[in-house]
């Protein structure tokens, strides 16, 4: 490591170093740089808050920078970060530490401390000392290798799931067949195996080696149900020989009747309530924090199987089309981490929901929305749905999900013109994500 005096050195700094010596002989371009690394953050532990001064960054730096040869060096001062980034002086040193130490950035050091620099008539650098983004350079192609992998390893999981779901269907529609309830120890071994393959899935957590075990089982019990039906007698059974391991159960409100056997028609157009799924099970009822939201039909973030709540609205009137309702600032911000680990890193108050609009409208120029976008989205949705969406954003777009987070919440805004808004069952989907990866 090339010592300065200014920083004690560690293997993570000396790597880093390494590592910038070779991005200077790693052409790239900042943006496939930056892509590159946003969509390996969680898999590498880059977390919200370095992902987004790594962002601020980059943008300092020009296209010749990433040429080879070159080297993306750039001088902004702590100052200046802090007054772009929101972030407090400790938060921006924390980053620019974390990140040095994740190989992703160098350290390059003039004699007394300062970052400074200067480009020439042409508009590359000729001396610059403060941060170096090479490694950043030297990293991406190992990134986009990492991505392939994962988004192999993505597919395969979605594969395998989706046959598991086919074989599990099945199996339980041999198993709720009358055949299947006669009092015979093979139906009653089949069942068995199911109940335990299924548990065995709901704990799986080890990855698709496991997964793939499981479908395989799943496979071989779909065969031999199959076999096993294909056996029994042709002649029904009597309705009344259900004994041994098997209950007597009324099916009559759940198999389709009639000649057609046509599946029963369930009205879509009843209006539900959401419910939160909040840390307490529940939204507390008292004071202006623990509003609640009136929501459209649609789900334009997140997906979850809490059903919405669909309200008629009248579109000649002045009152938002969402408005606050069963969404608490708390439920927001568990579901968010992203969001309020920026929130955290600007050193923000949350106490009501005019505080959560105003850390809302400073992260939103963090993540590049500008100030007409959020000021058509409050006007559309109204400020506090506003504020939500901007939470909600930010975590997509920390997880790479979301390019353009202005572009996305213009998008937001023309479906709620339409009604098509959905932002509770956005923030309970996530809510639900996190308590699965909590209880997994």
């Amino acid at each position: 490591m090339k010592q300065s005096g200014w920083r004690k050195p560690t293997p993570g700094l000396c790597r880093a170093n390494i590592l910038a010596d070779d991005g200077e002989r790693a052409p790239t371009s900042k943006s496939r740089a930056m892509l590159a690394v946003r969509r390996v953050a969680p898999v590498i532990g880059v977390r919200p808050g370095d992902l987004m001064l790594l962002d601020t960054l980059v943008a300092f730096t020009s296209p010749p920078d990433w040429e080879e040869g070159a080297r993306p060096i750039v001088w902004p001062s702590n100052e200046y970060l802090i007054h772009h980034t929101g972030y407090s002086l400790s938060a921006i040193k924390r980053h620019l530490r974390n990140l040095a130490e994740m190989g992703l950035i160098a350290y390059k050091d003039s004699s007394n401390g300062k970052r400074w620099g200067r480009r020439g008539d042409d508009g590359r650098i000729v001396e610059a000392y403060g941060l170096d983004l090479s490694p950043l350079a030297a990293r991406s192609g190992e990134f986009e290798t990492l991505y392939a992998s994962v988004r192999a390893q993505r597919n395969l999981t979605k594969e395998l799931k989706r046959k598991i779901t086919i074989f599990r269907r099945i199996v339980w529609a041999i198993l709720q067949s009358d055949y299947a309830r006669q009092p015979d120890d093979l139906w009653c071994q089949i069942r068995q195996r199911y109940e335990a393959l299924a548990e065995a899935l709901a704990c799986n957590t080890s990855g698709n080696a496991d997964l793939s075990s499981v479908c395989d089982a799943f496979e071989a019990l779909k065969n031999e149900a199959e076999e096993k039906l294909r056996n029994v007698e042709p002649e029904s059974p009597e309705e009344n020989s259900s004994t041994g391991c098997f209950e007597k159960e009324n099916h009559s409100f759940m198999d389709p009747t009639g000649a057609a056997l046509e599946p029963h028609i369930q009205p879509t157009n009843h209006l539900q309530s959401v419910r939160c799924k909040s840390i307490e099970n529940a939204p507390a009822r008292s004071g202006p924090a623990e509003r609640t939201w009136n929501v459209g039909k649609n789900d334009d973030i997140g997906n979850t199987s809490v059903p919405p709540r669909e309200t008629e609205r009248n579109p000649a009137t002045a009152a938002p089309p969402v408005s606050v309702g069963d969404v608490t600032i708390r439920s927001v911000v568990f579901a968010c981490p992203a969001f309020a680990e920026m929130a955290h890193g600007i050193d923000a108050y949350i106490r009501s929901w005019r505080d959560f609009v105003t850390v809302a409208d400073k992260i939103r120029s963090m993540i590049g929305i500008s100030g007409d976008a959020w000021a058509a989205a409050q006007a559309a949705i109204g400020s506090e749905a506003a504020a939500v969406a901007v939470a909600l954003i930010t975590d997509k777009y920390s997880e790479g999900k979301v390019v353009s987070p202005g572009g996305y919440l213009r998008g937001l805004v023309l479906k709620a013109q339409k009604g098509d808004l959905n932002l509770a069952r956005s923030v309970f989907g996530r809510m639900n994500e996190r308590h699965g990866k909590a209880e997994g």
